[in-house]
């Protein structure tokens, strides 16, 4: 018998959880309709696109510490760790077990907050990360950035060393493209920065996993499982009422589409003949000629399947959306992010997509300068075939989530 409810703790730390979370949510709920599933997070439950609200609850509470922008590509580092340092985790935890045990869980799923893994070892649930990364890596990667401060570099490596365990808690990987090595299932060097090499991710990794079996269950066997591309696909609405719902006029339904995901911080620059620019943002200042501004309840991947480039920074959820609709991608660089580093990995590599995505510097982009590196990635010969069947709908990671919970059961009695 199937898990009846599901505990689901997705990271606020960008959207991009939410949307590859919506669409396993969505997996689970359309496939059996006996289950119920809760989201825990401090995202907004408009963030997520599912199709059978009537059997998912949401809790919008903190269970973690998250990574501060200054924007969609900058970071503050120093608020970053100096919140990670004052989370209150025993208040989290105590809330947490107590919640998880009185409200019949019995499957707890995790993009990719550390704390819920512990929190479900404790009460006895099988605990299921979902994920490309964890936390523990890229809290690591900032203990070069103390300003040196010795107390509080001393404090950050607690903090990390509490987060490796907390994820030893979790009995089940399912490891999504663009991974980086989470430490809590491999033994790695730690700090993460020491895995760039030349600007690029050179990992040195052991593949046993550690520990090897599981914490609240020791005759369970942890695993890694790696998964295909998990992206949420298009709604099918056909590219005329598309145009329509974005508000372009008749007379530019021909023209080629650029997505801009990134906020526009001063004046945009004057589209080229035969191009339009739609963007998911608000602007705060008018904008010329040829650009629109998506209404929010539209579908993004019917945006990006439609369009002919996106331009955004490198997150999980455009770049696998973008790369399912075989669609190129130019991305401004996030530093002091380490998930920057196999994302790109990802985009640079992934089989039929090599060539189709490209670097703009942060200052070209607010400099408006972008048509050029658009146009020139645009106008590429692809390197290769497209891959078939490059994205998954998250049947293939809800069937072996079902298939160890199963014998994470059985192997209890």
């Amino acid at each position: 018998m199937p898990p009846s409810h599901i505990a689901y703790y997705i990271s606020s730390d960008n959207l991009g959880h939410a949307a590859r979370a919506s669409q396993l949510c969505n997996c689970f709920l359309l496939v059996d309709n006996t289950v119920s599933i809760t989201l825990i997070t401090q995202v907004t439950l408009q963030s997520f696109s599912i199709f059978k609200p009537e059997r998912v609850d949401w809790r919008q509470v903190k269970v973690e510490s998250t990574v501060v922008h200054h924007s969609l590509y900058e970071l503050d580092v120093s608020q970053s760790i100096a919140n990670l340092i004052c989370l209150e985790q025993d208040v989290i935890m105590a809330r947490e077990i107590s919640w998880l045990g009185e409200h019949g869980v019995d499957l707890v799923l995790v993009d990719a907050p550390h704390l819920p893994c512990l929190a479900a070892s404790k009460v006895g649930i099988m605990c299921v990360l979902v994920t490309n990364f964890g936390f523990a890596e890229v809290f690591s990667y900032f203990q070069g950035m103390t300003d040196g401060k010795p107390e509080t570099k001393m404090r950050l490596d607690v903090a990390v060393g509490s987060m490796i365990k907390a994820y030893h808690c979790a009995d089940l990987w399912m490891r999504l493209p663009g991974w980086l090595p989470n430490p809590g299932f491999l033994r790695t060097t730690l700090p993460s920065s020491t895995w760039i090499v030349d600007d690029k991710l050179e990992l040195g990794i052991e593949n046993n996993i550690f520990p090897p079996y599981s914490v609240s269950n020791p005759s369970y066997e942890r695993k890694i499982v790696d998964t295909p591309l998990l992206a949420r696909p298009p709604t099918g609405i056909s590219e005329t009422d598309l145009f329509k719902a974005l508000g372009i006029p008749t007379q530019l339904f021909g023209n080629r589409v650029l997505l801009l995901l990134l906020q526009i911080t001063s004046h945009p620059p004057q589209i080229p003949p035969n191009w339009i620019c739609v963007t998911l943002w608000t602007p705060k200042i008018p904008l010329p000629n040829g650009y629109f501004v998506a209404p929010s309840d539209l579908h993004t991947p019917d945006i990006i399947k439609i369009s002919s480039c996106v331009l955004g920074r490198l997150g999980y959820g455009a770049v696998s959306e973008a790369i399912a609709a075989g669609v190129p991608y130019v991305y401004v660089p996030k530093p002091y992010f380490i998930g920057e580093y196999s994302l790109r990995h990802l985009v640079e590599t992934w089989p039929g997509y090599e060539g189709r995505a490209e670097r703009l510097e942060t200052q070209k982009f607010e400099d408006g300068l972008w048509w050029p590196t658009v146009l020139e990635l645009v106008s590429r010969k692809k390197k290769g075939e497209d891959s078939p069947c490059v994205a998954d709908n998250g049947e293939f990671i809800r069937q072996t989530i079902i298939e160890e919970w199963d014998h994470w059961q059985h192997s209890r009695n």
